[in-house]
């Protein structure tokens, strides 16, 4: 099996405005790469930023598991 994607919509997190920029420069950073998370799973990041929504800075991402 080549891998599980995140819902298509991807996964959303709210991140404090004054950090909005330093996530978005991370996440731009890191796509492409595989991460393990504290489970031990790993996925590979395939895209994500920040938007504002309603007032709200939120990190909207998506995700593949490497199976």
């Amino acid at each position: 099996m080549a891998g599980v994607l995140a819902p298509p919509w991807g996964v959303k997190e709210e991140v404090k405005p004054d950090m909005a920029e330093e996530i978005n420069n991370y996440i731009n950073k890191v796509s492409g790469s595989n991460v393990t998370l504290s489970d031990g799973q790993q996925v590979t990041i395939l895209k994500g930023g920040v938007r504002e929504q309603r007032g709200k800075s939120i990190l909207i991402y998506r995700y593949q598991l490497n199976m």
